[in-house]
This record gives structure tokens, sequence and C-alpha cells, in this order.
């Protein structure tokens, strides 16, 4: 029972993840209207929180060793619950930003936390079962939170963030009573590649999203410093790139993951700021997208373990989520039984891709696999969603920094904007299509151990 106990409580922290992966999104326009902020801060609100998500990856593992897991989860949960409540009591958009960035802290400390929790708790026969249990959280959240997150905004989109505030307590208390601590194990730390990577990125970002040139030149006078610490501290290790199984599946999920996320982001700003749909109906509508991943990641994850050309299962997932957002995009019609196909194909090609990148090495290198993957994902995502204001701006010809078009009150026409942006997100994530192919040929004739 007590490991039963100990996955309970870290699926908590899945499914508060994987709701809020979804719920922001729904927010946005609101936060607009109460902050008279723009899309650009809007944009930042949402890639502050995946930033610190991504960077907080790459210390973990060692962190995680130094103070124990269970230390750790639940720092990891407390900095996500305090986060959360100061979110909601916010008075200006900057420091829902920066909370917005601490509180994706708090959210990567648990990504890296609860798997190896679970790991620990279940025997070798039972740790399938288990992962399986877990996961089926992430994908209850995803469906859960544009409804939820509909609901609540439709009140106060505040509530979104303190939803958080008692599941945390609840889940920290839980934390300290059931999850075991274990030793402590002193390891050097990778403090100076997520350092430099955030240095880089943050300015990188903020110059893109606000279209400001002075950020983008901190970011280039920056960029030497980063690349130099990555040579000496590589925030991937060295022997997984030069793993053909890996750089390549890696590279193609990089590209997959622009229109992943993007295609919800841009689609929630359409339809609540463009139409002026209410955030539930909105919520419903953009809502068969994640509800497609219960369906397909089981599909996926059933063909990759029958079909040996896994390759293809992907080449064939990335098309079905690409073709229906490519439609979307041209006609705004249909949406949300093209949003269905195109979340199938996007759950298809993730599941036999996050295998296939995990196992590339072997069980040795499986958790720095699995934490370089998500970095790598989560990069793409933060890339796609920072340049949708560039779109808007110049297809839709909307000063994307002024906050009036949210309490104007009257169609605030943006659809050129978003026609032009989820075809390039979606053409991104086509050209996968070429690393898939190059991956099928360079690995036809080669083992799956060779590094070469």
């Amino acid at each position: 029972m007590h490991k039963y106990g100990i996955l309970a409580v870290t699926t908590l922290s899945t499914l508060m993840a994987a709701i809020d992966s979804t719920i922001v999104y729904l927010a946005l326009p609101a936060m607009g209207e109460t902050f008279h902020s723009g899309i650009s801060y809007l944009t930042i609100v949402v890639s502050a929180y995946l930033i610190s998500t991504t960077v907080m990856l790459v210390p973990a593992i060692e962190i995680t060793k130094r103070i124990g897991n269970r230390n750790f989860y639940i720092i990891g949960f407390s900095v996500f619950t305090i986060s959360s409540i100061i979110i909601a009591v916010s008075l200006n958009i900057f420091s829902v930003i920066v909370f917005r960035f601490t509180e994706g802290i708090g959210a990567g400390i648990m990504t890296s936390s609860d798997i190896p929790i679970i790991l620990g708790a279940f025997k070798r026969g039972e740790r399938g079962k288990a992962i399986g249990l877990n996961s089926i959280a992430w994908s209850i959240g995803t469906v859960t939170g544009p409804v939820l997150g509909g609901f609540l905004v439709a009140i106060n989109w505040r509530y979104i963030f303190l939803i958080n505030v008692p599941i945390g307590l609840v889940a920290i208390y839980a934390g300290f009573r059931i999850i075991k601590n274990d030793r402590p194990v002193k390891l050097p730390l990778k403090y100076k590649s997520a350092l430099s990577m955030a240095i880089f990125i943050v300015p990188l970002v903020l110059g893109i999203a606000l279209i400001n040139v002075y950020y983008l030149i901190i970011a280039v006078a920056v960029f030497p410093l980063f690349v130099y610490i990555q040579t000496k501290n590589p925030v991937i290790e060295r022997r997984l790139l030069r793993n053909i199984r890996f750089s390549l599946i890696t590279i193609a999920s990089f590209l997959e993951s622009f229109v992943f996320f993007s295609v919800l982001f841009a689609l929630s700003l359409y339809f609540e700021s463009d139409l002026g749909i209410g955030s539930i109906e909105t919520g419903l509508l953009i809502m068969t997208y994640p509800l497609a991943s219960i369906v397909s990641s089981p599909i996926g994850g059933m063909l990759y373990d029958r079909y040996p050309n896994s390759e293809a299962i992907m080449a064939a997932g990335a098309l079905l989520e690409c073709v229906p957002v490519i439609f979307i995009a041209l006609y705004l019609r249909f949406i949300p039984e093209l949003l269905f196909i195109a979340g199938f194909g996007g759950s298809m090609f993730w599941a036999p891709s996050t295998t296939m990148i995990t196992d590339s090495l072997g069980e040795r290198y499986r958790v720095q696999a699995n934490n370089s993957m998500f970095i790598m994902r989560d990069m793409g995502i933060i890339t796609s969603i920072s340049i949708l204001p560039l779109f808007i701006m110049y297809f839709s010809k909307i000063n994307v920094s002024l906050g009036d078009i949210f309490i104007a009150r009257v169609r605030v026409n943006i659809s050129a904007g978003i026609t032009a942006y989820l075809l390039f997100t979606s053409i991104i994530s086509l050209s996968s299509l070429i690393f898939i192919y190059a991956y099928h040929r360079k690995t036809s004739n080669v083992p799956e151990n060779s590094s070469a």
C-alpha cells in the first residue's frame, strides 16, 4: 500500500503540470484586459514558465542526488505552490512574469524528481505499470485543463492559479508522510551550463517576443560566453550527441515540437480576441486536441512494440499532426475536428520518439537522454511561442506591445497573423521528416548500440 501512496503523491505533480500546460492559454486575454498588457507580454508569461522548467532540467540530476529525491520533490512543490499564490494576487504583468518563471522552476524540479521516486518505490516487474498509471494523469490533465480553465476564467482568471494551492498543500504534507527520504550523495553541479543557458535564452526570448533590439543585442553579446561554457560543460553529453539514434531523433523531436503546443496558444487568442468567443466555449473547442492524446498515446506505444520500423510511425504521426494544422491555417474552419486529428498525430509521434531517444544508449544513460530530450523539445516550444507576436505585428498590422486590444470591446482581426504563424510552425514541424528519413537511411545497416 505504501508504494501506491507514493504513486498517488507523484501523480499529483504530473496532473498539476499537465493542467497548467493548457489552462493558462485561456487566461491570457483576461490577463491582458486586467493589466492592459499586449500580446508580447502575454507571450512572455507562457515562455517564462517554459524557460525556467527547461533550465532546471540541467542540474536537476545532480541536485536530486545531493539532497535526496524526497527533499527535492517537496522543495519543487513548495516553490510551485507559493508562486501560484503570488501570481493569483499580482497587481501587474511584471509580477506575473517573474513568478511564472519561479513557478516553472518548481515544475522543473517536480518533473525531474517524480519518475526516480516511482522507480525507487516499485520492483522491476511493476515499474512499467506504475509509470503507465502516472502517465494517464498527464492525459487527464491536458484534457481537463481547457474545460476547467474555461469555467474558472469566466469567473476570474486568478482562480486558475489558486486551484494549485490546495493540491500543493496536500501533496507537500503527503510527501513528508509517505515518501521515504533517501541518502544524499555529493556530486558536482552543472550550474555553469544551466546559468549560461538562462543568461542567453532570457534576453533572446524577450527580444523576439517584445520585438526589442536591445534585448537581442544582449543575447548576441553573451552568445560567445554561452558557446564557450557549453564546450567545457555541455548541457547534453557528447556521448549522446555522437549517437546516431539519439541525435537524429532528438532533432526531429525538436522540430516537431514547434507545432505541438503553439497551435493551442494561437487558437486560444484567435477564438477569444478575434472572434470574441467566451473562455468556456473556447476551452471546449480546443479540448479535442489533448483529448486525442488519450486515444493515440497507447496506440503509438503498441505500434512501437509490434512494428520494427518505428521511424515510419513517427513519420505518420508528423503528417497527421501537421497537415490538419495547415488546413486550419488556410481556412480557419472545422477547427475542433482538425485539432482532434492533429492531436492524435502529435501523440502518435511522441510515444515512439520518446522511447527511441530514452533507450538510445541503454539503461546507463537513460536519465541523461530523457532530460536532454525534454530540453530540446522545450526549446522548440519556447521558440515557436515566442515568435507569435512577430507574425501578428507584420501580418495583422497590430501593435503587439499595446494592451488596448483586450479592452476595446470590438473585434480585433488577428486572423492574418494566426494563419501565417500556423503555416510557418507546421512547415517547420514537417521538416522533421527529413531527419526521420536520414535516421532510416543511416540506421538500416548500423547496429542499435553503435555510437557512430
